[in-house]
């Protein structure tokens, strides 16, 4: 029994310090059995310790976790529809792609679902996705490095940038967390700003992810226009006017 308590508040650690984790990542985490994994899970949802979702499951703890991710209410709403648009964009990858990841959660969950088997090169500046690609082992992983900046939980300054605009990726998946029809794509916290331009501006095909609660919003900072990517990946609450306006611009729009 004494065991058994040990493995599940192993569990609620584990959860509690991902914003998302997979039946299949904890099982391997805790080298136990996936069967074991979801009845223990089943009995921390009914105590509504965690919560399950589609894919996996998710912390019902709302404050600072051990990796300094702070789960607020915003951060963990719409998680059904980004897991949705990730495994579609998860589809994109390809045998010799080299990508760059955005920070935000809708990107940090892509990582989440990238196969262990995924042997290619990705460069990444954000320390919640860092934590997470690090655990595959077959990819080389590059971080751009620089002053940590714990709100937005990137590596940045003027030399991450600079050193992000001297790689070249096949693909970008970018996040955002507004996107206004005038006002363009916008993101919350400055220094994300350059570090999105500089992966814009050095990618082949650049691919917006985004749930559709985010058209219409505002952030603080510009970081670009919606004809700056190739693709959108949204879901289908998406406004009719915004569809529109995405594929009037030229650029693909997927909906799930």
């Amino acid at each position: 029994m004494a065991n058994i308590g040990k493995r599940i508040q192993e569990e609620i650690d584990i959860i509690t310090g991902s914003h998302f984790i997979t039946v299949s990542q904890l099982a391997r985490e805790l080298d136990v059995s996936e069967m074991t994994v979801r009845r223990d899970l089943r009995g921390l949802a009914d105590e509504n310790k965690v919560k399950l979702v589609y894919g996996g499951v998710v912390s019902t703890s709302v404050g600072t976790n051990q990796n300094g991710y702070t789960l607020t209410k915003e951060q963990d709403k719409n998680t059904e529809q980004k897991l949705a648009i990730v495994k579609q964009a998860i589809q994109l990858l390809e045998p010799n792609d080299v990508i760059f990841l955005d920070s935000g959660t809708t990107v940090q969950l892509f990582a989440e679902l990238i196969p262990q088997d995924y042997a290619n090169t990705i460069i990444c500046p954000s320390l919640n996705t860092i934590k997470v690609l690090v655990q595959l082992p077959h990819c080389t992983v590059i971080i751009p490095g620089g002053v940590y900046s714990p709100k937005p939980a990137v590596f940045y300054d003027s030399d991450s940038t600079m050193a992000l605009r001297k790689y070249r990726a096949s693909k970008a998946f970018i996040g955002t967390t507004g996107f206004d029809l005038n006002l363009g794509l916008t993101c919350g916290y400055v220094e994300d700003a350059p570090l999105k331009q500089a992966m814009i501006e050095s990618s082949k095909d650049r691919i917006l992810l985004t749930d559709s609660a985010k058209f219409g919003q505002v952030s603080a900072c510009l970081f670009g226009n919606i004809t700056e990517f190739s693709m959108v990946i949204t879901d289908a609450g998406i406004p009719d006017e915004y569809a529109q306006h995405i594929r009037n611009a030229g650029v693909q729009l997927i909906l799930v």
